[in-house]
């Protein structure tokens, strides 16, 4: 298995793991009700180079070519560069809902990144290869490259109610920070975690 960066090519498979590592989140804000299904505005975006969910912000790890797992990774100055194109493309696909609802959620649950910290999301493995430490790696594989671009620490939010993913990246280093309460009851607590590189 390898871990590269994400090309267009990689849309569906690495799409579905994008959408996997959120999904109450995802169809809350991006409402199918008031615009297109999720997956497909996550694949036209993730074949875009300026939204949040560009190719550009991406690695996935390879089994033959297979993409079998994702994880994206944001600076306090890369994730500022994709707002606008974030907010238009979202307003052009589910209005002034979608627009709203994003905003709101980055604001009380997912907070933007630190200065001195490299942001991790999308983090998801397939099915079957889940168990095999790949998110470990690809975690380590971004710890390396955020320490040699002069980040202090990594930081990520998760699910409270996520306990998988909680336990891996407690065993990966990462302490907890907060937690944010949720403002709606579809909306899951967040805990805000940080890693020291």
């Amino acid at each position: 298995m390898i871990i590269q960066s994400a090309q267009p090519i990689h849309a569906d498979a690495a799409c579905s793991l994008i959408y996997n590592s959120g999904p109450t989140a995802f169809e809350y804000i991006f409402n199918a009700s008031h615009g297109p299904e999720v997956i497909v505005f996550l694949r036209h975006l993730f074949r875009t180079q300026k939204t949040m969910f560009s190719h550009k912000h991406h690695l996935v790890c390879l089994d033959n070519n297979k993409v079998v797992a994702t994880l994206g990774s944001f600076s306090k100055d890369s994730h500022k560069k994709t707002l606008l194109a974030n907010a238009s493309r979202i307003f052009i696909q589910y209005g002034c809902k979608g627009i709203v609802k994003g905003l709101r959620f980055e604001h009380d649950l997912v907070r933007p990144p630190r200065r001195d910290c490299l942001y991790l999301c999308h983090i998801a493995v397939q099915d079957d290869y889940q168990g095999n430490g790949i998110a470990g790696r690809l975690i380590q594989h971004m710890a390396i490259q955020a320490k040699q671009m002069g980040f202090n620490k990594l930081s990520l939010d998760v699910a409270q109610s996520n306990l998988k993913a909680l336990n891996l990246y407690l065993s990966q280093g990462f302490k907890i920070i907060s937690v944010q309460s949720s403002y709606n009851a579809i909306l899951d607590n967040h805990i805000y975690m940080e890693k020291p590189l």
